[in-house]
């Protein structure tokens, strides 16, 4: 494998169920060891989901985001490293104005395809039929178990 260099910004970049992901490496470039994107994340939560094969990590570039892991919520703002291993039940509550920007890696690859499917099938017509939602998911190994918890609800 010889050495890749992305000098600019490019990149394929998706809009799907309240962030926007510009996608660094899908996992060919590194022998499928990891997928890599720049994630804006704009809306107010995602649900509460795991990853059942895969670990994923977020370093926040900017804003302030909760996140709910092994039934606990924890602030973070730039400069936070955050590692979900696989199987952790977990969300994202976005805590700033502004969207949090973050690099998201997913190791193994895989999962984040999801987001692609959403905007090709369309998201209002995936959330106006959950079980479908759903079942997109499993297919893309995300399990989602439920709404963002309430804050100080466990």
């Amino acid at each position: 494998m010889s050495s890749v260099f992305f000098l600019d910004s490019g990149g394929e970049q998706v809009t799907a169920l309240g962030s926007t992901y510009q996608l660094k490496t899908d996992g060919t470039q590194v022998a499928m060891a990891y997928s890599a994107m720049e994630e804006e994340f704009w809306g107010e939560t995602t649900p509460l989901h795991t990853h059942p094969h895969a670990e994923e990590t977020f370093y926040v570039l900017s804003g302030r985001v909760e996140v709910w892991a092994d039934e606990t919520p924890v602030s973070a703002s730039a400069g936070a490293f955050i590692v979900v291993p696989r199987g952790t039940a977990h969300g994202l509550r976005r805590l700033s104005d502004e969207p949090v920007r973050m690099l998201t890696l997913i190791s193994p690859p895989g999962f984040e395809k999801i987001f692609a499917d959403v905007a090709r099938i369309g998201e209002e017509e995936l959330l106006a039929d959950p079980d479908r939602l759903l079942a997109l998911a499993e297919k893309h190994g995300t399990k989602i178990l439920g709404d963002y918890p309430v804050p100080g609800h466990a």
